[in-house]
């Protein structure tokens, strides 16, 4: 964990460690304190975090998709103008590049660009070795079993292995590696020495 906190401190990331879901969970809701508006991109990362009860009983307008609806404006396009954005990578490298496989482009376009500030919760199970690795992990280790928790009946969701398919329903359609903190906004990774989402 260390060795990789230093190498994405080193690529302009700001990193902050726990031992803990638990005291990583007490950390984001210091640091979200007063803060108006929070953006949540799909992460099972951060509903393991359980802190959108307490964020919205702060008064705080909590942009999610996977809250009720109240039939307004899509709460992923509110959440790209939040003043905090939070999501998960789907892995981190050795050297600290964070790689995310999205389905719908809204995680990957707010961690690159929009929130005032991206807060990234990433779980000891993220952590991969060079950048094939990550690919392969958000690949085979993140979108297969997405695809069986939202019953999309990809390839992958009965194999486990990548088939590289033109499935309409695929859930690896944008892929992003930061291999610098972006220069639009601050990056947080909260590193976490237990396992978080997939």
């Amino acid at each position: 964990m260390e060795q990789i906190a230093r190498a994405l401190e080193r690529r302009g990331f700001a990193v902050s460690c726990f031992e803990t879901a638990a005291e990583a969970r007490t950390y984001l809701l210091q640091a979200l304190e007063g803060v108006g508006s929070v953006g949540i991109g799909g992460s099972v990362s951060v509903q393991q975090l359980d802190v959108v009860d307490t964020l919205l009983s702060r008064g705080t307008a909590v942009h999610w998709h996977w809250l009720p609806s109240d039939g307004g404006e899509d709460p992923r396009r509110l959440a790209l103008f939040a003043d905090a954005y939070l999501c998960a990578p789907n892995a981190v490298t050795e050297d600290g590049k964070l790689l995310f496989i999205d389905g719908n482009g809204n995680r990957v376009a707010a961690v690159s660009y929009g929130p005032k500030k991206v807060y990234l919760i990433c779980g000891a199970n993220k952590l991969a070795g060079d950048d094939a690795d990550a690919l392969r992990r958000a690949k085979e280790q993140a979108a297969a079993p997405n695809a069986r928790r939202l019953g999309v009946k990809t390839p992958c969701s009965v194999t486990d292995k990548c088939a590289d398919c033109l499935y309409s329903g695929r859930l690896c359609r944008a892929v992003l590696t930061l291999e610098h903190c972006p220069g639009s906004h601050p990056v947080e990774v909260l590193l976490v020495n237990e396992t978080l989402g997939y």
